[in-house]
């Protein structure tokens, strides 16, 4: 019983610092305005950040180029810089139907966060600079279809 006291509180003790660092590098580090709130740390997007929240599918053949995060088993986001982003729509990118932006007021959950799907954790953390939306959309462009004719010949 002493064993599994001492392993919640180690398990608790490295959560601590796993949020701790995180806030450390992308808080005061990169001066995103990160949000904490019940344990876990959420960037909200807008300000110059969204997010690109595809299958995990379609994450695992982009993923190489891309800074992501994994929201769960089947879900990762990619996290782009929106200087070219028209929020008021005239240059807004039509977005393959797989792909749901995540911009404007809305909460991205970041490691070490644990979601209703398990831990958030990333596939590549972010360097200095983050993707372009529009560039991001244009590695998307010729890998969502062949995903949507795969999933209709099933």
């Amino acid at each position: 019983m002493g064993e599994s006291v001492d392993d919640s509180a180690a398990c608790a003790a490295s959560y601590a610092n796993q949020l701790h660092a995180t806030v450390e590098r992308l808080a005061i580090g990169r001066r995103w305005p990160l949000v904490l709130s019940d344990g876990n740390v959420h960037l909200p997007t807008g300000r110059g950040i969204a997010g690109l929240v595809v299958s995990a599918r379609i994450g695992r053949q982009i993923d190489a180029v891309l800074p992501a995060v994994a929201l769960s088993a089947d879900l990762w986001a990619f996290l782009v810089d929106t200087v070219d982003f028209d929020p008021a729509g005239a240059a807004r990118p039509v977005l393959p139907p797989q792909v749901r932006l995540v911009n404007g007021g809305q909460y991205l959950p970041l490691p070490p966060s644990v979601t209703a799907d398990g831990p958030v954790r990333w596939i590549h953390e972010p360097g200095d600079f983050l993707p372009r939306l529009t560039t991001v959309l244009r590695l998307l462009g010729p890998v969502t279809p062949t995903l949507m004719i795969r999933r209709a010949t099933r």
